[in-house]
């Protein structure tokens, strides 16, 4: 497995519980407010990290391991730990919200009605993996100092406000796979047609972050 110890699969479950939980659970409590969101969101990113280090989320990974960071099989044993961790945060929000916050739909992600089809699904798509490249980016930028947390936590804060009118701003599958899975088994009104739009578009935001983000940091320097 590489890179994937049982250290590192351990921080990268509970990571991204931490993320989910409270950076969904933001949009819970608050009523929605979008603002609440973001700033839940950067917070809990900034916290998962100082305290577990990790990724917690597969696309941070999947661009780790296009950029040559990080080994595949490595990779894909902590994508699978992550999505496990955005289930466990999902179900912490049920255990905490209840019934109130399934009827709320746990925050699962939806895409606006405009961007269902045509054009403006290609938008939604472009819109994902244009947040998921600036995020990746931003992680590789920031390193793994100290600085690291909050500067993920900020770009996660910054793609939710860009584009949360049009997909709702996913940025992390496990987030987006997380609280749709819960939501299916509270009996929520889960909707998994258009997961494939997050999947898409998140793992082409990776890919091109691995693949550029060298590039572009060797023109700049």
């Amino acid at each position: 497995m590489g890179s994937a110890t049982l250290s590192r699969l351990t921080a990268e479950v509970l990571g991204t519980a931490v993320l989910v939980f409270f950076g969904v659970g933001a949009l819970l409590v608050g009523g929605g407010p979008l603002l609440a969101g973001a700033i839940g969101l950067m917070i809990a990113a900034a916290a998962a990290a100082w305290i577990f280090g990790g990724h917690f989320n597969p696309w941070l990974t999947l661009a780790a391991a296009v950029r040559g960071s990080l080994d595949w099989a490595g990779a894909a044993v902590i994508i699978v730990a992550q999505l496990v961790g955005g289930f466990v945060g999902g179900l912490l929000m049920w255990l905490c919200y209840g019934d109130n916050g399934v009827q709320a739909g746990l925050g699962a992600n939806r895409l606006a009605e405009s961007a269902s089809s045509g054009m403006g699904l290609v938008a939604a798509i472009v819109a994902e993996a244009l947040a998921v490249f600036v995020l990746a980016c931003v992680m590789f930028a920031a390193g793994d100092g100290e600085r690291s947390g909050i500067s993920v936590g900020l770009a996660y804060a910054g793609g939710t406000l860009a584009i949360a009118a049009v997909t709702s701003a996913s940025l992390n599958f496990a987030r987006t796979f997380g609280p749709e899975l819960t939501l299916t088994l509270a009996g929520g009104a889960a909707d998994w047609s258009d997961i494939w739009v997050f999947a898409v578009s998140g793992a082409l935001g990776a890919v091109l972050a691995g693949l550029l983000y060298p590039r572009l940091k060797a023109s700049a320097a």
